[in-house]
């Protein structure tokens, strides 16, 4: 009974560290598609944005999935969670940008707010005015 447990406990890490591989394959701006989930949200911008939303298979498992944001540059093509450290990291020599991130969004999730007004994204607007 023991060789059984140990042998089903190392096919269920096995498939854990396979299912965790197969999804760290890069995901490109070319492979985003509509068919998988991602949808462009702005076009002609320095700061791409994109929203993945896993298709939910009931009404109850809406919630369940619920969208998560990326974004690629003009330098890089490969899709990276939209994140503060992240947007740093690809603008590595923009501190004005880094300084701008801090002061207007407290977390994370602030990063896909839009600017009615200017009628880009908060991040996209920020971006602009700090970069030269």
């Amino acid at each position: 009974m023991k060789k059984l447990a140990s042998f089903t406990f190392i096919l269920i890490g096995l498939f854990a560290v396979l299912t965790v591989t197969a999804q760290e394959k890069s995901v490109t701006s070319v492979t985003a598609t509509k068919e998988k989930g991602y949808t462009v949200l702005n076009t002609g911008q320095p700061i791409i944005l994109y929203r993945y939303q896993h298709a939910s298979h009931s009404p109850k498992e809406v919630e369940k999935y619920v969208p998560k944001y990326y974004f690629t540059t003009r330098i890089s093509n490969v899709l990276q969670e939209l994140t503060k450290g992240n947007l740093k990291k690809a603008f590595p020599a923009a501190h004005a940008f880094h300084d701008a991130l801090e002061a207007n969004f407290k977390e994370d999730k602030d990063l896909i707010a839009y600017d009615d007004f200017h009628k880009v994204f908060k991040v996209d607007r920020i971006y602009t005015t700090t970069v030269k």
